[in-house]
């Protein structure tokens, strides 16, 4: 049912004014008249044509200019109906892995790092429906974006993601990461809540087992969905000398995949095994056929701005007033 109002109705107070600058004016029309009557002057008046009412042609303009203006900054609005918003969707939690082994070059054209957030970023554009977060993790977990149906934000942290460089803070803490995100999936509104795991190492840091962390999950209905991405031989892993130059050594990166498979079938979810850049694509792909949940969003009320059309009142009546006073209603000296 459409209704009208005002969005800032404070600013009517301000019409209260307006009588009181009548008065005013008034006033000083009145102490403006001539002591004594001057016939040939008022002869010429006549002569203009111009009645008793002229002295107030300009200050009514002023006033109604005002008026107007104040209803303007009101923000006169009309209101349609209160609607609500069904669609389908699902909270999908991205826990990422960005270890300093995702630099190794075994996914073509680039390093794990950069097809991960090729294909992560094409996934979240495939869901525009789902509220989608993101959680980064090596030695620690870091939550990068909550749970949002902003994905242009979420889409600019992930373009931004970068493999740690730092000894310190490396390592794949795989169980830590899974008890964070799952705090953040306690409290979606949604009925199916998800995890998209994605690792290329052992769980070798942390304090949560990583099986004991998916057990966990599972009491609450959240969904994991773990990706195990990597060969199983040895990978061209990059190395920096001190003048710059890049070499690489031959080295063996390899993921717990008894630990993933267990994480997905405690939690009613499935294991997925990528070992290049298409295969990750394909199993993002199947991801992407996750079930749907009906939700219905909160509801609101689609308003219309009306404030243009008592602004636009407003400067035509200034307008009018000063072509009045440069014009007809010009005062005599």
């Amino acid at each position: 049912m459409a209704g009208f109002s005002f969005y800032l109705p404070l600013w009517l107070w301000a019409l209260l004014a307006l009588p009181l600058l009548g008065i005013w004016r008034a006033r000083l029309l009145t102490a403006r008249r001539r002591a004594l009557r001057f016939p040939p002057a008022l002869q010429l008046e006549g002569l203009a044509g111009r009645n008793a009412w002229y002295p107030w042609v300009s200050p009514a303009l002023a006033l109604a200019a005002l008026a107007a203006l104040v209803l303007a900054l009101a923000r006169p609005v009309v209101a349609t109906a209160k609607t609500r918003v069904s669609s389908e969707g699902v909270a999908i939690l991205l826990v990422l892995d960005i270890s300093g082994s995702m630099l190794a070059e075994d996914f073509q054209p680039s390093n794990r790092m950069d097809i991960a957030r090729r294909v992560v970023a094409d996934f979240i554009k495939r869901r525009p429906d789902d509220r989608m977060g993101l959680l980064t993790f090596s030695a620690l977990p870091f939550l990068r974006c909550p749970l949002t149906s902003d994905h242009k934000v979420l889409l600019d942290i992930v373009g931004a993601l970068k493999a740690v460089g730092r000894q310190e803070i490396d390592g794949t803490a795989i169980g830590d990461a899974l008890v964070t995100a799952g705090k953040r999936l306690l409290s979606a509104p949604e009925k199916s809540r998800v995890i998209v795991l994605l690792t290329d190492g052992e769980n070798n840091r942390g304090q949560f087992d990583p099986v004991q962390a998916a057990e966990l999950l599972a009491s609450h209905q959240v969904k994991v969905y773990a990706v195990g991405i990597g060969g199983k031989g040895v990978v061209p892993y990059p190395v920096y000398g001190d003048n710059g130059r890049k070499t690489y050594q031959f080295v063996h990166i390899g993921y717990g995949e008894e630990t993933l498979k267990a994480i997905a079938g405690a939690t009613d979810g499935v294991y997925y095994n990528a070992t290049d850049a298409q295969g990750l694509t394909k199993v993002f792909a199947d991801i992407d056929r996750l079930e749907r949940t009906k939700i219905t969003a909160a509801g609101y009320v689609r308003h219309r701005e009306l404030f243009l059309f008592p602004l636009g009142a407003g400067l035509l009546l200034l307008c009018l007033e000063a072509a009045w006073r440069s014009g007809p209603g010009r005062s005599l000296p």
